[in-house]
């Protein structure tokens, strides 16, 4: 798909204050983005709301030896999560009783987690990303004689849950910033309980970093703030962590400690941990990464990452068949697609839902049919608000929840069509042909003789890269294409030169014999490559518009 390129309004002849500037940095804060600290950069945790009460009913619970439930959610967000507030209260004396929902169960707190801890005797029970829209599940718990504390980054509805709350994301709440993981609001809680514990020392909270970056990574959450704090300290805790479970799937996955970072946390690590959830239970990811038996943890690494193989060869099969029937029935050509098939695993959909939005562009929920009803995932670009859309189609819909570009939904069978025409006319409503095309942001238009090992030195100073703090992408108009040569598996890579400097194209490979000794406009990051142990700058491509295509700058 053609791709529009949207380069950012000048605002310095410096290259590095034009990035800060499209990364909206103020000047006072450029010093501290630039050259983070642990300990100066993170916020008093007592100035989020509820942190004071919650402090306080833990160490209750301390001093009476009470047994704590720790109630988490089953992705790679809650599953760290979990394994913190595990590891901290586990440290602080408490016995502490873990519970992961199944998929089957569905997301968030549910009555058999709860059973569960009244059955062994649990009479706190504290909540990792997940909480703030169960009301009647909390109230289940307190009837039956446990206190809750719930821990949540979720967005609270009208009315909030009867208990101890932990959210920078509720009504009135001054914490300075809101877009924390649910991992990272219960690293907050830790640093709350560490201010009267001196066994949670700085150093001791430096090394949870690892559990804090996968989740802070692999949940999308904007890169600024206490979150590239969290990011940064985890890569390096990362590379050198003290958890055998982590270090044994290192091994099986052929992972070079030393160049762990945010790809390697989001594309690697993270689908790892993720896979049980989706595939059978997350209990395993869980006990990887709280495991100190070096066998056990052996054992956990492998299964992970045969279930990973599962995941994939599954989530190959449903894309296959979920994109034989859009291009079938003609859906590409909709503004939405909706899409629907039979023993299409609930936990595949939303990673289908995603890779098809990216293809086209635009929304898509994608749904398996169930003996009496769909459940379905859906994705959505920057200019289709898809909660607000399944808010405005709820009376076809028999639950649905989420966020502005992803959600959960299950309908029944007989509504499929007149909720699929709601969608449509609410798109055409709100969507402009121009919000289905593709668009690449660049940073800035440079001459190829700004690229040097200066330039890269400066850009690293800038990772790690993910939602809010993208890897700089600039563009060269005037490009003198040359020495192109296809590579990889099946020819589909492009090696080539531009004006003289290395470059390399992936899936690039159809373009070999059109752009070769032209003149182009080049869109790309800059890399560095390293062959025979020779490190060289290169260029990784990301579009190329020839001088014959019509220019969309």
């Amino acid at each position: 798909m053609a791709k529009k390129w949207i380069v950012a309004e000048k605002k310095s002849n410096n290259l590095i204050e034009q990035l800060l500037a499209n990364r909206k940095i103020k000047k006072e804060e450029q010093s501290s983005f630039l050259n983070p600290d642990f300990q100066k950069g993170l916020h008093d945790p007592f100035l989020m709301k509820g942190m004071k009460e919650a402090v306080a009913r833990i160490e209750a619970a301390i001093l009476k030896k009470e047994t704590v439930g720790v109630f988490g959610d089953y992705d790679a967000d809650g599953i760290p999560g979990l394994a913190l507030l595990y590891e901290v209260l586990t440290k602080l004396g408490l016995n502490v009783v873990p519970y992961i929902p199944s998929r089957s169960e569905g997301y968030g707190l549910n009555k058999e987690g709860i059973d569960f801890f009244i059955k062994e005797n649990v009479t706190l029970m504290v909540t990792v990303d997940l909480g703030i829209r169960s009301l009647e599940k909390v109230q289940y718990a307190k009837d039956h004689g446990i206190n809750v504390i719930v821990t949540d980054h979720h967005e609270p509805g009208d009315k909030i849950p009867d208990c101890i709350i932990v959210n920078p994301k509720q009504k009135l709440d001054k914490y300075p910033f809101r877009e924390l993981s649910g991992c990272g609001v219960a690293f907050k809680l830790t640093q709350g309980l560490s201010k009267s514990n001196k066994v949670l020392s700085l150093n001791y909270l430096k090394w949870l970093m690892d559990l804090v970056a996968i989740a802070t990574i692999c949940d999308i959450v904007p890169l600024v703030d206490e979150n590239r704090i969290f990011a940064k300290f985890g890569l390096i805790v990362l590379r050198k962590t003290r958890r055998i479970g982590l270090q044994k799937l290192y091994l099986v996955a052929g992972l070079d400690p030393e160049k762990i970072d945010t790809y390697t946390v989001g594309f690697q690590i993270g689908p790892r941990l993720n896979a049980p959830g989706r595939m059978d239970h997350a209990n395993q990811s869980f006990y990887l990464l709280t495991s100190v038996d070096e066998k056990k943890a052996a054992e956990l690494a492998g299964s992970l990452d045969q279930i990973n193989r599962r995941r994939q060869l599954e989530l190959e099969r449903v894309l296959k068949e979920a994109e034989e029937k859009v291009i079938e029935d003609g859906l590409n050509k909709n503004k939405v697609i909706l899409v629907t098939g039979e023993n299409w695993p609930h936990g595949i959909i939303g990673l289908v839902a995603g890779r098809l939005m990216e293809e086209y562009g635009r929304p898509v929920i994608v749904c398996e049919k169930r003996e009496n009803d769909y459940r379905g995932s859906a994705r959505s670009i920057d200019a289709y608000n898809i909660v607000e859309a399944l808010e405005a189609s709820k009376e076809y819909l028999t639950s649905y929840g989420g966020h502005a570009k992803a959600a959960g939904l299950i309908f029944e069978h007989k509504n499929i069509k007149d909720f699929y025409k709601r969608l449509l006319k609410i798109a055409d409503e709100k969507l402009k042909d121009e919000d289905l095309v593709s668009k690449l942001k660049i940073d800035a238009n440079i001459k190829s003789n700004e690229i040097n090992q200066d330039l890269y030195d400066n850009l690293e100073k800038f990772e790690p890269f993910g939602l809010g703090n993208p890897r700089p992408v600039f563009a060269i108009n005037e490009a003198e294409i040359s020495e192109t040569k296809l590579v990889g598996q099946d020819n589909k890579h492009l090696k080539l030169k531009i004006n003289g400097i290395d470059a390399i194209g992936f899936d690039f490979g159809s373009l070999a014999q059109s752009i070769n000794d032209s003149e182009a406009q080049v869109a790309f990051t800059l890399d560095e490559n390293v062959w025979n142990n020779t490190t060289n700058l290169q260029l990784k491509i990301l579009d190329i518009k020839q001088n014959n295509e019509k220019s969309t700058i």
